[in-house]
């Protein structure tokens, strides 16, 4: 058995350099945070653009539907009050009026149709109500329970918030504001054409 002494070099731990892989380390995680976050926000914005022009794509078509049942509904209106005129009774005035309430209750009947028919209202009214002028004031939009069902994934992608309200009608939505809302509804559209054609006391 040797006596001879056996030495070894003992390393000691640099605290300094753990302290600048600690920092390094926390720099890298916060630096990849933040590249993720900027991506998801792009693909976010990339879809949301993707989700409108689908959405407009499908409001065109679904309006240029409405616009022939109401061009088929005019021209009745039309032929109808034309009809009234070549009687020329005294009682011209009610007749005409009978056959413009006839014309308006074909064009909601036209609309009923096309609401149960499809989703298309559903997205149709969802874009009336972002419609505006300032659509970064929307707070929400409120639609009927079934058309938000309708909506699927367009609803989250829609960029605000959307309440179900059951007392709205169906293509119906109502965009609230922080000082007043948008009546997007067909009710109300169908209530200026009837007083456009009827008058006031209508």
């Amino acid at each position: 058995m040797s006596t001879d002494a056996v030495f070894t070099r003992l390393d000691y731990p640099s605290l300094h350099r753990d302290e600048d892989t600690a920092q390094a380390r926390d720099r890298a995680r916060a630096a990849g945070h933040a590249a993720g976050y900027a991506t998801g926000l792009r693909a976010a914005e990339d879809e949301t653009r993707r989700l409108r022009a689908r959405l407009q794509a499908e409001h065109e078509a679904a309006q240029a539907q409405l616009r022939e049942d109401f061009g088929l509904a005019a021209a009745a209106l039309a032929q109808a009050a034309e009809r009234v005129r070549s009687l020329a009774v005294p009682q011209a005035r009610q007749l005409q009026e009978a056959a413009a309430v006839a014309a308006l209750e074909l064009a909601e009947a036209v609309l009923g149709r096309e609401l149960e028919a499809s989703d298309a209202s559903a997205q149709a009214a969802l874009l009336r109500a972002l419609d505006t002028a300032e659509p970064e004031l929307i707070q929400s939009v409120r639609m009927h329970p079934r058309d938000l069902e309708l909506l699927g994934a367009a609803a989250e992608g829609a960029g605000v918030r959307l309440v179900p309200d059951a007392g709205l009608s169906r293509g119906d939505a109502v965009a609230e504001f922080p000082d007043g809302y948008l009546d997007a509804t067909l009710g109300s559209a169908l209530a200026r054409a009837r007083r456009a054609l009827l008058g006031d006391g209508a």
